[in-house]
């Protein structure tokens, strides 16, 4: 704290003399630098916090939980993704094959813990599941593997 105040002190005894020196035509701009230099004084500590590294820990944790694919907000990505291509998927089937069914997908993470894809989709409905159907939601879906998961989602779960 007692450099702090001696610098602030420097700066003002300095910018005073370099006022008194200076021609009249130059002393507004002199005014204005060594006003800049005594107010960059007076900001020191503010500008030292902002070169510290506030969140330094942060970034490592959110890593470590990504990295190993049990992070939560993966998760929860890797969770409404697979809702949604599931209901698109269904969606599809029925506009383009007339099949009413239900689909859930199943999607493929990383070692680096990143989404890849659509690992598989289960197709549930009354009529089942032709070539052409499972070979179209591979190929929009980019899936290894589309599968008929029998006449009931709910039954299928419970087994």
């Amino acid at each position: 704290m007692k450099a702090y105040i001696i610098s602030i002190a420097a700066a003002a005894v300095i910018s005073a003399a370099v006022s008194i020196i200076t021609p009249e035509k130059w002393a507004k701009y002199v005014g204005v630098v060594t006003g800049l230099v005594i107010v960059l004084c007076i900001a020191q500590p503010v500008l030292e916090l902002l070169k510290t590294n506030v969140f330094e820990g942060i970034e490592v944790q959110t890593q470590e939980l990504n990295t190993d694919g049990n992070g939560l907000l993966l998760n929860e990505v890797k969770e409404e993704l697979a809702a949604r291509v599931g209901e698109d998927a269904a969606a599809r089937l029925k506009t383009e094959f007339m099949l009413d069914c239900e689909a859930e997908a199943d999607i493929e993470v990383n070692e680096n813990g990143e989404i890849a894809g659509v690992k598989s989709i289960t197709v549930y409905s009354k009529r089942g599941l032709d070539t052409a159907a499972a070979a179209r939601l591979k190929e929009v879906y980019g899936a290894a593997e589309v599968k008929y998961g029998g006449y009931n989602k709910k039954a299928e779960k419970t087994e």
